[in-house]
């Protein structure tokens, strides 16, 4: 690769992680074929307000640049590269915890940076104590949370968090770090993966002592980043939950890092599964769970990517 080849998040983030199924509805998209389109999508980019700091020429496709599809599967330009001086902001401190009930649903704020971890004690509605006396201890729970560019009003938070609704008998949360994620700029919202894993590790510890959660009926679900935020989760949260899934694990920036510990892994969780519906594209070609499911049939990948709902539909 060039001198601006993609580095591995292991490498470029500081502390880097060295510590230690019902409906899933991702849409995907065909990325073969887009590369050659990329002189003429490039002036429409542009119309709407996109201007890109990289070059989209087609011999740089997956090593500077790369299209990836947003939180309703469009697809967007991403960028690999570092990005320039005037767009190396900090990010936003807040994430966001929403719970859902069959009947109703609740959301408390979340405030992080590299030293404190803790919901802000203010007296309105959504509030950690208030979400807290909606959630069920007897039930079991499932933690979602999304990628690049999305929220949890995504495609595929949406459609799962329906599912298990719908089933009831089930505490649902999704994470929404939007924020965080809405950058062109790949490279930064995937450093800020750890963070969010933290903080979803502290969502569980909390559960655990307050709630008298049993971390064995804790289900982490995450999608693209999301997985790698559930692999981060599993190893910080105080109590290893049952079970992790990945749907697609980001491959840019993550694959090629040396070392489990720099990504979802068979060892995040007591049962770690992932499905590859979209290998050695935008996800994870490698198999890094106890059970991996390649809807292709495994190997090099295959034209096109089959959309998750044709998966558990068959």
């Amino acid at each position: 690769m060039s001198s601006n080849a993609l580095a591995c998040i292991c490498n470029v983030i500081n502390p880097c992680r060295n510590e230690v199924s019902t409906t899933f509805v991702v849409i995907q998209w065909l990325i073969t074929g887009f590369a050659a389109l990329a002189q003429v999508v490039r002036p429409v980019l542009l119309l709407f307000g996109i201007r890109g700091e990289v070059a989209l020429n087609q011999e740089d496709y997956n090593k500077t640049w790369i299209y990836m599809p947003n939180g309703q599967g469009k697809p967007e330009v991403a960028y690999l590269v570092e990005p320039p001086p005037e767009n190396r902001i900090n990010l936003p401190q807040l994430i966001k915890f929403e719970l859902y009930g069959s009947d109703s649903s609740s959301s408390a704020d979340f405030w992080i940076d590299d030293n404190n971890f803790d919901f802000p004690q203010r007296h309105k509605r959504d509030t950690w104590q208030e979400m807290a006396e909606k959630f069920n201890p007897d039930l079991d729970t499932k933690i979602l949370v999304h990628g690049w560019k999305s929220s949890t009003m995504s495609n595929s938070i949406q459609s799962i968090r329906g599912a298990y609704i719908e089933r009831g008998q089930v505490n649902v949360f999704a994470i929404n770090w939007k924020d965080q994620a809405d950058n062109i700029y790949y490279l930064t919202p995937a450093r800020y993966t750890v963070q969010v894993g933290r903080a979803v590790a502290k969502l569980i510890d909390l559960l655990v002592e307050e709630k008298d959660a049993d971390p064995q009926r804790i289900h982490l679900i995450g999608h693209s980043l999301g997985a790698h935020i559930m692999g981060y989760a599993g190893s910080y949260t105080k109590y290893r939950v049952n079970r992790i899934t990945g749907l697609d694990p980001a491959r840019p920036a993550f694959e090629d890092c040396i070392g489990p510990e720099n990504h979802l892994d068979d060892t995040d969780a007591n049962f770690v599964d992932v499905i590859h519906s979209c290998a050695g594209y935008l996800g994870f070609r490698k198999p890094i769970g106890m059970v991996d499911f390649y809807p292709n049939g495994g190997g090099p990948p295959q034209p096109g990517c089959k959309e998750l709902s044709q998966i558990f539909s068959e």
